[in-house]
């Protein structure tokens, strides 16, 4: 059964309506051969069940199935779809009609392709790298964080790994201290860039990134601050209510001084 065989890697429609009016040679050796046209497909190997639930395939309906996929973390390169049980849907996408071909179906998605494929191509220290890079940048690496924001990567590493931890623990990070991530408020932010000040760090952009890169990554957030310069300024004016401490804080520099 070649034929059947070539018509499902074409994305063709297998239902009996379909075949019978665009391929009724096929249709008629089929049940001559094997008695019906279920009983040939499932020789052939095809759940019968699956054909009959057949999807008529719109540009809104693959672009649509891409992003179901994308949240769910599948590997969206062509090879690996092609090969999976959406390679119906892959080669509607592929088809003039629709996409002309699977980056194209990607993009109007909304995914970057060449990050997907960017992804896919990753060994096991190219992954580690990428997460060692996001935590100097001090991005957030819980799993949850991870699964909105870098879902090709943390997916990658799922599949390398075995699972998220383990591929932070590779990393020379502790899990169990991304688990239990500080979550910031403006006034703890301002409280850890004085601190970071009474250790002697300089509030300076690389020196602080350098120190504590999440807390630079979250005063530098729009809900936050927005840039690093309003942080320091709302951090000076919270050190001069503090004149009646005991022990006055060390004279804290100008921000626009800082923000080099």
């Amino acid at each position: 059964m070649v034929e059947i065989r070539q018509w499902k890697e074409k994305g063709e429609p297998l239902y009996a309506n379909h075949v019978r009016q665009n391929f009724q040679e096929l249709l008629a050796a089929s049940i001559r051969y094997f008695g019906s046209w279920q009983k040939a497909l499932e020789v052939t190997g095809i759940q019968y069940e699956e054909v009959r639930k057949y999807r008529k395939w719109s540009k809104e309906v693959i672009v649509e199935e891409i992003r179901n996929l994308a949240s769910q973390g599948f590997d969206l390169s062509f090879r690996s779809m092609a090969l999976s049980q959406h390679n119906a849907m892959v080669y509607a996408a592929i088809r003039p009609k629709y996409f002309g071909n699977w980056r194209a179906a990607l993009e109007a998605a909304g995914l970057a392709s060449e990050e997907i494929y960017r992804y896919r191509s990753w060994d096991e220290e190219g992954i580690l790298d990428e997460i060692r890079r996001l935590k100097m940048e001090g991005a957030d690496l819980s799993s949850k964080s991870m699964d909105e924001s870098s879902n090709r990567l943390i997916a990658t590493a799922r599949r390398r790994f075995g699972n998220w931890g383990r591929a932070l623990e590779n990393a020379g990070i502790n899990y169990a201290d991304i688990r239990r991530r500080k979550r910031w408020t403006r006034e703890s932010l301002v409280e850890g860039i004085l601190d970071l000040q009474k250790q002697g760090v300089k509030l300076i952009t690389p020196e602080v990134k350098r120190a504590n890169p999440s807390l630079f990554a979250a005063a530098c957030k729009k809900h936050f601050f927005g840039t690093w310069k309003k942080a320091l300024k709302a951090a000076l004016r919270e050190s001069r209510t503090h004149q009646d401490l005991n022990e006055a804080p060390a004279p804290f520099a100008e921000p626009a001084l800082l923000s080099a």
